[in-house]
């Protein structure tokens, strides 16, 4: 006997299935590439606009940092490529903007500060909730959703969007200082504009003998080393400072190619006041000879003139009034004879930027 069955429209049901089934598998494909493609171009708006922030910080300017992110808002891609996009705004503890410090000793950020002269960090972020000060900006990447709404035809309350919360750090880092160290600085010296010869004379007697030669880790402080660093510093290049209580090298003699070389960063800056570098302060009791002088301090001092016999220095001569007997030397006015953080902004003639890692805890549920 045959059994009869009513298979009519069976494979209908499945296919209906199927399309559904198909059509959440698009969705989340297209989701997936949509967020990727929103992160990407909200990832690259902060990473530019977190490192002309930075530019702007080393000025020590609140103005150059909000006018340096906002010239990004026409160029950045996610601006002229994310239908809807939030434009950045520039401005300091602003809905995307905020100033940090950060420990380059243990690579972590340690804090927010609202001035400008205590931040060595900026942070620029597109985001919903700034995780650092608890503040609502509102300003996430908004990427529509192609799942949700499918979901919402099947009685869902989905949102029809996502929000991709984007951020950036950058730091400023200063420089190497100058190639010359200083025995100890008398804090009656700063800001006075009282210029202070710089001697090294390596037998001692009466002269200063208050300097000498440093090309900081590198042990050999020959004439051509020395050099070949006033030539990085006036290029503005380098790995940046070396920490305070690091142990460094030194040279006593009086090296005049140093001395006539170093003329290069003798000038003035765009507001007419001479340029100043970050100097390295080592002990008293230095000798000024090998690889066992413990850096104190970083000093800022403002180089006027090179002088003596034999160093033929064309910028200030009217300033070099001491007489040959006394040697060659520095002449400079102390700014400051401990400017503690040495990456904090003004302090250095030049410094470089870098992107760093939001890694520390306050980020962790971000």
């Amino acid at each position: 006997m045959t059994k009869l069955r009513d298979d009519s429209g069976s494979v209908l049901v499945f296919i209906t299935l199927m399309i559904v089934l198909l059509m959440v598998m698009v969705g989340l494909g297209l989701d997936t590439g949509f967020l990727t493609f929103s992160r990407s171009l909200g990832q690259r708006a902060v990473d530019m606009a977190a490192l002309a922030g930075a530019a702007g910080l080393a000025k020590g300017d609140a103005a150059a940092i909000k006018s340096n992110i906002e010239q990004l808002n026409t160029p950045n891609d996610y601006v002229n490529r994310t239908a809807g996009s939030n434009p950045i705004d520039g401005t300091v503890s602003g809905n995307n903007v905020t100033l940090m410090t950060y420990d380059f000793t243990n690579n972590q950020i340690t804090g927010t500060t609202t001035n400008v002269t205590n931040a060595n960090a900026v942070r620029v972020a597109l985001e919903t909730t700034n995780p650092y000060t608890g503040g609502g900006s509102n300003s996430a990447v908004n990427t529509p959703a192609f799942l949700t709404p499918l979901l919402n035809l099947l009685g869902g309350t989905a949102s029809s969007s996502n929000n991709v919360n984007v951020s950036a750090v950058a730091v400023i880092q200063a420089q190497p200082g100058l190639p010359i160290a200083l025995n100890g600085c008398d804090p009656a010296w700063a800001g006075t504009n009282t210029a202070i010869p710089w001697n090294q004379t390596p037998s001692g007697g009466s002269n200063p003998n208050n300097s000498g030669w440093t090309t900081y880790l590198d042990g050999s402080v020959s004439s051509p080393d020395v050099i070949a660093l006033i030539r990085k510093i006036a290029a503005c290049q380098g790995t940046g400072v070396v920490g305070v209580g690091t142990n460094i090298c030194l040279n006593n003699g009086q090296q005049t190619p140093d001395l006539r070389e170093f003329e290069i960063l003798i000038g003035n800056i765009t507001d007419g006041t001479p340029k100043c570098y970050l100097t390295p302060v080592i002990p008293s009791t230095s000798n000024f000879t090998g690889c066992d002088n413990q850096l104190l301090a970083y000093a800022q001092i403002c180089p006027l003139a090179v002088c003596g016999p034999g160093v033929n220095g064309s910028k200030n001569q009217n300033l070099c009034t001491q007489p040959n007997s006394f040697g060659k030397y520095l002449f400079a006015t102390v700014k400051s004879c401990n400017v503690g953080d040495p990456n904090r902004p003004t302090l250095s003639s030049c410094y470089s930027l870098k992107l760093v890692r939001e890694n520390n805890a306050w980020t962790k549920n971000y």
